[in-house]
């Protein structure tokens, strides 16, 4: 009797913790998540993720369940675009708490003590995880259905000639969600901002949404680019009142006239699709819809 009086009490809490949790219904949306000062974007379709970055620390973890089904511990890939602590620190996070099925690394070396401990991380759980590790290089391409990202940069010879900089040895990628293209730029900055310029033969930077480079630095974004990139929106990840001075007044003003969204502003950037159109949403305020 007592033993089927605690089934009961298990069944009956089981069921109340069912009802009480909103049903989770897959999306597809692409979310510029608020970690502060850093960058981490998520793509969404269905049940499969895509992380781009992933801030500086823990953050991550509590805007990606934000955004996931609370039963979902699998991302499928994991993109650290280089190894600057805000954008790999949490990213070292998710591989420890999530089960990642491609991790993919910007072959810019680096010597930093945070890389060395992700390196090792990534060498014991490539046994027990089952993680698959590359290196970035221009002209790779990842697809999941109806979602594909294509590696512009960087590429060998740019690599060689950065000397140790990381910025400019960023991944840099576009992603093509149907009608919806993406340009994710890391850190970018100048240098890599002309060399893909110069090599944009076939229009593969003219996109509708900008991941603006280095979170509005004034280093990043320039007129040139955006010239060949010409965004309907621009996104800038950003933490509020951060030391940098990001976003510069220069990259805003050069910015002027294309929608400018900003997280430290209006919290995680969302585009949603619904019915057939992507709808633009922010967590902290109201946003201006397209």
């Amino acid at each position: 009797m007592k033993n089927s009086l605690c089934l009961a009490i298990l069944l009956l809490l089981g069921l109340f913790l069912l009802v009480a949790r909103p049903l989770y219904i897959p999306q597809d949306k692409v979310v510029f998540l608020d970690i502060g000062q850093g960058d981490s974007i998520l793509f969404q379709q269905g049940r499969q993720q895509v992380l781009v970055d992933g801030g500086a620390d823990t953050t991550v973890l509590m805007r990606l369940a934000e955004e996931m089904p609370w039963q979902d511990r699998r991302v499928d890939v994991v993109v650290a675009t280089h190894p600057d602590k805000d954008h790999m620190g949490g990213v070292f996070e998710v591989v420890k708490r999530y089960e990642v099925g491609l991790v993919l690394l910007s072959p810019v070396p680096g010597s930093s003590q945070l890389q060395e401990s992700w390196l090792n991380e990534l060498q014991r759980d490539l046994a027990t995880k089952h993680i698959e590790v590359r290196f970035a290089n221009r002209g790779q391409h990842l697809a999941l259905d109806g979602l594909t990202f294509s590696v512009l940069a960087p590429w060998p010879e740019l690599v060689a000639s950065l000397h140790g900089e990381t910025n400019d040895g960023s991944i840099v990628m576009r992603a093509d969600y149907g009608d919806l293209s993406v340009l994710l730029t890391g850190d970018a900055e100048l240098m890599e901002e002309r060399a893909l310029v110069a090599a944009d033969t076939d229009g593969k930077l003219r996109v509708d949404v900008l991941k603006v480079g280095h979170h509005g630095s004034k280093g990043s974004t320039s007129a040139a680019f955006l010239d060949a990139v010409r965004p309907k929106l621009a996104a800038i990840s950003v933490g509020a009142n951060n030391s940098y001075g990001h976003p510069t007044a220069q990259t805003l003003g050069r910015l002027a006239g294309i929608t400018t969204l900003r997280t430290d502003q209006l919290g995680s950037i969302r585009l949603t699709r619904a019915n057939g159109e992507w709808l633009l949403s922010c967590s902290q305020k109201s946003c201006i819809k397209e």
